[in-house]
């Protein structure tokens, strides 16, 4: 039997996402689920998060979040 592994985090980021990639990497079944209903990554201040609609491709956001700071 084969089985399949989902990481799940309120915003879908930092520890979820960095678990995903090392299970992946070892070849693990994985998908990643938020539980909140955007992906909130930290941004210039505590009040001012980067906010992305889940289904947002990571390249979009990685791209997005270096032409905001481009020492990223």
């Amino acid at each position: 039997m084969k089985f399949r592994y989902a990481m799940v985090c309120s915003s879908n980021q930092n520890r979820s996402m960095e678990a995903h990639f090392l299970f992946k990497r070892q070849g693990f079944d994985v998908s990643s689920y938020g539980t909140g209903t955007h992906v909130k990554l930290p941004g210039p201040s505590l009040r001012e998060p980067n906010v992305y609609e889940f289904g947002t491709p990571y390249k979009y956001m990685l791209d997005e979040l270096r032409r905001k700071d481009p020492e990223l």
